[in-house]
């Protein structure tokens, strides 16, 4: 077997908010104003607040346990079998993830630029891309992801700053019309896609090299509010530009692209837009079965970790191709409100369980030793 592949603290970072950012910057205005309306940023702040949480949890078992994965750290905390117990929805729930990332860049492509297109042709075509990007690595992985991040973030920042021509101020009050209900619906959605999701950052922690593990802690906090207040800032632009209309776009920042026009002569740029949901998108399918290999392959002690990546690229394209053939409904269905209470049981149940005996037991017996070298993630 190879050494084990690290990271620095930096790279830990910009996967972090990668993972958070990606896809949700694009996806989520839409849905969150159709729910909260104007008091989407409210449900964000909400929200973020419960992500902090989360994180503060992720970093307390990683300060205890620094050189195990969050299953190895289960598995030393309450055994094997309330493990098996814990990580079965765990497991099952990435699938639905990356399958329904990948579905994602689909019915866009599929419904705003290459309508005659078959949708099976993209979700296979990135499943094939991405599961070639797991195998190479999360050295490679973790490398590869500051150049796309910069550009998506570039393209985000010109599009909020090109349409400030269309915002309305007006359009952002009132701020509570219905009561605070549809703030905390909008906070129950923004919860579970994609706060709660973070989760999973606790399966990559322990590939950080050892001489950066100080420096994660901040580093991971700060990515989190800046997750947070990009979100609040597409959110907020798209009340400016679209006010009561605003929930009515699925793909709001590239509705709002649409319709810049200055001078007759930038206009037409949703491109941008598009090209930065599919960047990110990726980056985050990436990511997520990058993490549902390693967590197979720590659940069942495989030695080859190479092994399973072809194989659960193959599960995903079909569940996701599964998952929409009764049309576009029930999966926008199964998003907006299944999502939050599914990774609850699957994510958050598991963390507080493990958290909870971390705090409670004081000495542990690990089922490694603690500088044992990890197996090569490819």
């Amino acid at each position: 077997m190879k050494a084990k592949e690290q990271i620095s603290s930096s790279q830990m970072v910009v996967l972090f908010f990668s993972f958070m950012t990606g896809s949700s910057i694009v996806n989520i205005p839409g849905p969150l104003i159709g729910y909260a309306k104007n008091g989407a940023w409210m449900s964000l702040l909400l929200s973020i607040t419960a992500g902090v949480l989360f994180l503060s949890c992720i970093l307390f078992l990683y300060q205890k346990f620094p050189d195990l994965t969050f299953i190895e750290t289960s598995k030393a905390l309450i055994g094997k079998w309330m493990t098996i117990l814990l990580f079965i929805p765990f497991i099952s729930f990435q699938f639905h993830m990356t399958s329904g990332i990948v579905l994602d860049i689909g019915l866009f492509m599929t419904s705003s630029m290459l309508r005659e297109t078959p949708l099976y042709l993209f979700v296979l075509t990135v499943f094939v891309v991405i599961a070639l990007t797991v195998r190479s690595g999360i050295e490679t992985i973790a490398r590869m992801l500051f150049v796309p991040m910069a550009l998506v973030l570039s393209f985000v920042i010109l599009i909020l700053v090109l349409s400030s021509n269309n915002y309305q101020v007006d359009h952002l009050l009132p701020i509570l019309p219905d009561g605070i209900k549809p703030v905390l619906l909008g906070a129950y959605f923004s919860y579970g896609f994609p706060y709660v999701e973070l989760v999973l950052m606790a399966m990559l922690l322990p590939y950080v090299r050892k001489e950066d593990r100080p420096h994660v802690k901040k580093g991971m906090y700060f990515a989190l509010f800046l997750n947070g207040f990009f979100l609040i800032a597409v959110t907020l632009s798209t009340i400016l530009v679209f006010g009561p209309m605003a929930g009515e776009r699925k793909y709001s920042m590239f509705e709002v692209a649409r319709i810049i026009d200055l001078l007759e002569v930038i206009q037409r740029i949703e491109s941008l837009i598009g090209i930065s949901l599919i960047m990110t998108s990726f980056i985050k399918a990436t990511i997520t079965l990058l993490i549902l290999n390693l967590t197979l392959t720590k659940f069942f002690g495989l030695r080859d970790d190479r092994i399973l990546v072809f194989p659960l690229a193959l599960i995903c394209f079909l569940f996701s191709l599964h998952q929409i053939e009764n049309g576009a409904t029930p999966w926008i269905y199964a998003v907006s409100v299944i999502h939050a209470l599914w990774a609850t049981y699957s994510y958050l149940l598991p963390l507080l369980v493990v958290t909870a005996a971390a705090a409670i037991r004081k000495k542990v017996k690990s089922p490694i030793p603690s500088q044992t070298e990890h197996d090569e993630l490819t």
